[in-house]
């Protein structure tokens, strides 16, 4: 589904990613972890072609979008959650799920059903501002809004960091339904050890702009892991 391959990335003179490579099969859910600062967010900027690659490859489905503007991506099929949210603070949580379907490649005009049916509360807030909402139910309309496309690949950039227990259970259980359905893959940016293990197929530990360790998550072992993530 996804292959990047030796990536280097940066900004202005600063290199951050150091020849990441990194794959995601079809209807698999791969976890990326790592300390703060190690480049886990710039490797998501990358990859949506927010900060463009300055080496290696990335592939999408076997298409080469290394040098594709962001809206290109998206159309191509890959959903994105960045961190922070990022929703329109101004806009109804109407108007907010309506763009997700900018990139939709079926030109469909309504948010289909399954999106807001994997978050009910947001059915009673349609006409709600997004500034208004809690931090968690802003992290569900953002959720929501990527899933307005039907992505290939959801991209999901720390969705637990924040937020209340209650609703970092509710994400889990999306993504176990998505990774359950097999119609979509998934790479999630995440540091609870737990909820990787949770969730996940596979995991890659990323250090100084490095992947340091990978494999099956049946190989994550806590006390390894706790050396990469450990502040």
């Amino acid at each position: 589904m996804l292959s990047v391959e030796k990536i280097v990335s940066g900004y202005g003179e600063s290199v951050v990613l150091r020849g990441v490579s990194l794959e995601v099969p079809a209807g698999k859910v791969v976890c990326l972890m790592g300390r703060n600062g190690t480049g886990k967010t710039t490797f998501v900027k990358t990859l949506m072609g927010v900060i463009r690659a300055r080496e290696g490859r990335i592939r999408f489905e076997g298409k080469d979008l290394t040098r594709s503007a962001p809206g290109v991506r998206a159309r191509e099929g890959i959903g994105y959650v960045p961190q922070g949210r990022e929703i329109f603070a101004q806009l109804s949580v109407r108007e907010n799920l309506l763009l997700g379907l900018e990139a939709a490649r079926d030109g469909r005009r309504s948010v289909p059903e399954e999106a807001l049916a994997r978050f009910p509360a947001l059915k009673g807030m349609m006409n709600r501002r997004g500034g208004d909402l809690s931090g968690g139910q802003q992290q569900q309309l953002a959720f929501a809004r990527a899933l307005a496309s039907s992505p290939k690949l959801l991209v999901l950039d720390e969705p637990t960091e924040g937020i209340q227990p209650s609703i970092v259970s509710d994400i889990r259980d999306v993504i176990r339904e998505l990774k359950a359905s097999g119609a979509m893959a998934i790479l999630l940016v995440e540091q609870s050890f737990e909820f990787v293990k949770s969730v996940a197929d596979y995991f890659c530990i990323m250090e100084k702009g490095a992947i340091v360790a990978s494999g099956p998550v049946d190989e994550l072992d806590e006390e390894a892991a706790g050396r990469h993530l450990a502040v």
